[in-house]
């Protein structure tokens, strides 16, 4: 993805001065990207692992929506004949949904918004370890659900047609809970768990975004 960026930069140096219009149309529709890291410029999908899109129910009003799924498994073969491999499990999934309400202004080629977002992510982590002879192994799975609304404050500015970069400020809440569980085998058996909650307000910082519009 970097030429991809590298790309859109040049696209936006050369477009500073012919600056275009935000669609903020009924009907208008965009995918979204994230910009990971000013430093390297690396182009990621919308919150890494999230699909994102953009759509105008009506002029200046839109909904952004986002799907989140991401799974990884990985296996480290024992060198040691009659010890398990030792294993990482992990899955994540969730949906996002923001109402944007962008505002008029002079300006056409910049576009700020105030909005109203909510979502609900869920994950699974499970570590494997060789726990002695025999193929013992040693589990731990931490599993949970996040809930979180926030309110945002941000912009778009239309660097080039039908393409533009923004960001926002959000000011939200969120809880979390869960489990993390323990189960050991080889010999004698033993399964424990413990329950865990968190909960977090305040102010939060949304990556610079990529809109491209069709």
């Amino acid at each position: 993805m970097k030429l991809f960026t590298f790309v859109i930069v040049a696209m936006m140096i050369s477009g500073i001065a012919m600056a275009a219009e935000v669609p903020t149309s009924e009907g208008d529709k965009a995918m979204i990207f994230d910009f990971d890291g000013l430093a390297d410029l690396d182009l990621d999908g919308y919150y890494s692992w999230g699909f994102g899109m953009r759509y105008y129910i009506a002029d200046y009003t839109a909904i952004r929506g986002v799907v989140v799924f991401g799974n990884d498994s990985t296996t480290w073969e024992s060198d040691d004949e009659g010890y398990a491999d030792e294993e990482n499990n992990w899955s994540m999934y969730g949906v996002e949904a923001v109402y944007e309400k962008h505002l008029e202004t002079p300006c056409p080629s910049v576009s700020p918004y105030w909005g109203l977002g909510a979502g609900i992510e869920m994950f699974s982590d499970e570590c494997v370890y060789a726990a002695g002879y025999e193929s013992g192994t040693s589990t731990e799975t931490d599993k949970g659900t996040a809930f979180y609304v926030f309110g945002a404050l941000g912009f778009e500015w239309g660097f080039t047609d039908c393409m533009t970069l923004g960001g926002e400020y959000q000011l939200g809440f969120s809880s979390m809970s869960g489990e993390t569980e323990y189960d050991s085998s080889g010999g004698s058996r033993t399964e424990t768990s413990d329950k865990w909650s968190n909960t977090s307000m305040g102010f939060g910082e949304a990556s610079v975004f990529l809109s491209v519009y069709w």
